[in-house]
């Protein structure tokens, strides 16, 4: 998602209600099961200047598996 014209905390911000609403969800499946919760983890990172795209997308990355290796379930900014 990109989110021009934000700062990173309103990124992070936004990031956080996308995982607080994932594991809300209710999903049911194909037999009308209800299947488990869910949880999203999640990397945001601003585009310096002059940066390219590709660089954002690995500070992005980055972060996403930061958070991962953190416990998952969590948004973390690149730095």
């Amino acid at each position: 998602m990109i989110l021009p014209q934000t700062d990173l905390e309103n990124c992070r911000a936004v990031a956080e209600r996308l995982r607080q609403a994932a594991t809300t969800m209710k999903i049911t499946s194909n037999e009308g099961r209800t299947l488990p919760t869910i949880t999203i983890s999640l990397g945001v990172a601003l585009l310096k200047d002059g940066a390219a795209a590709a660089t954002l997308v690995s500070r992005t990355d980055a972060a996403l598996y930061t958070a991962k290796e953190a416990g998952r379930n969590r948004v973390m900014a690149a730095k």
